[in-house]
């Protein structure tokens, strides 16, 4: 009877959580017109790191943005590349003298450092961040401009999804869509725990803020810190699919790991109670569900309830899924869906636990120990 009353709450825990982020995430549609024009010129600032194999697939998007009546001038900062990087970027600028871009090398040894040198050289009154392994859809940039006009915003968030290559990269899409979908209920609901930096939109008057926001000694970051920072007035929530950027997926389960290890290794340097509550009910959730998974499997397959509750996990996730994923024209495959459902538990689990000891990886070349780059 006890046993059964705990998975009675677990699942209700679970349903409340959808319910939360069904009220919040919008449908999909859009007041984004193709005829909006932006009349002010906008920044772009990069940082970029060993990206020898998109960096240009990203300038090439940039420079294909629709409505931008001024154009845009591209800071790209390099942070110490090893690569072939640099050398692209030096071909691409003398191949296109016409296009603004300006190639910086950054004073200090990882992103936000990158990012705060080339910060601190804007003067157009907008700005755009992405990553440089990032592709931009030509409406992107106007998408978000159009949304800061319309609701008076200095900061907009847009998303970011993954390519869908192979079956692997599409059950890695599956998992970052369902993260963000999290990420923008949160947003609208006026605790951004969960945005990413490849994709935000800023004012001139605010750069100075994003930049004190930054918190150098952890190597991930940027973008949380200073969402954390904001009231739910000074910010737009532009998540729909005209807005987007598209990334690859990280090349191998070891390299999504380590990417999901980086994140949540933020936690340490989260200060408000509900940022630090939050991943907390997430992991519980996760974990009593991986017990359940595991004492499925220890009693032999059998039909019983720990079945059913896991069962019920997979419907409750799947009929919200179904429908909140047609927005970025994603499909939430049943096979799929089951997979993602077994697997969820173990990674988040995995990934809270190993973000609590010195485990050491390798991001872009570096060495990252405790949250710092050591090398």
């Amino acid at each position: 009877m006890v046993i059964t009353a705990i998975l009675l709450l677990l699942l209700v825990s679970y349903l409340i959580l959808f319910l939360f982020i069904n009220q919040y995430v919008n449908s999909g549609q859009t007041n984004y017109v193709k005829q909006f024009q932006v009349d002010e010129p906008i920044a772009v600032v990069i940082a970029m790191r060993n990206e020898e194999d998109q960096i240009l697939d990203c300038l090439h998007s940039l420079y294909q943005s629709a409505g931008l009546s001024r154009g845009l001038k591209v800071y790209l900062v390099d942070d110490q590349s090893t690569d072939a990087s640099v050398i692209r970027v030096l071909s691409f600028i003398k191949e296109n003298p016409h296009l603004n871009l300006e190639l910086l090398n950054s004073n200090g040894i990882g992103k936000k450092r990158a990012l705060i040198h080339a910060l601190g050289r804007v003067s157009e009154p907008w700005c755009f961040l992405t990553d440089a392994d990032c592709v931009v859809q030509p409406s992107t940039i106007k998408s978000l401009m159009q949304t800061a006009k319309r609701e008076d915003k200095q900061v907009v968030y847009g998303p970011v999804s993954y390519d869908k290559g192979s079956f692997i990269n599409s059950l890695m899409a599956y998992e970052n869509l369902n993260n963000q979908l999290v990420g923008e209920a949160l947003l609208e609901y006026g605790r951004p725990a969960m945005v990413n930096g490849a994709n935000t939109l800023l004012s001139k008057s605010i750069i100075e803020d994003y930049i004190k926001a930054q918190k150098v000694e952890y190597a991930s970051g940027d973008d949380v810190f200073f969402s954390q920072s904001l009231s739910r007035d000074e910010y737009a929530v532009s998540y729909n699919f005209e807005s987007a950027v598209v990334t690859k997926s990280p090349e191998s389960i070891v390299a999504f790991f380590y990417q999901r290890l980086r994140w949540a290794s933020k936690y340490s340097g989260y200060s408000k109670l509900f940022y630090r509550l939050f991943p907390v009910l997430i992991f519980i959730q996760n974990f009593l569900f991986l017990i359940i998974l595991s004492s499925w499997i220890i009693s032999g397959l059998s039909v019983d309830g720990l079945l059913i509750t896991l069962i019920l996990k997979w419907i409750i996730e799947w009929s919200f899924h179904s429908f909140m994923f047609k927005k970025y024209n994603f499909k939430a495959g049943f096979y799929k869906s089951i997979l993602i459902s077994l697997l969820q538990p173990i990674h988040i689990s995995l990934v809270g636990l190993f973000s609590l000891v010195n485990l050491s990886y390798k991001w872009k070349g570096r060495t990252v120990v405790n949250q710092s780059i050591v090398n």
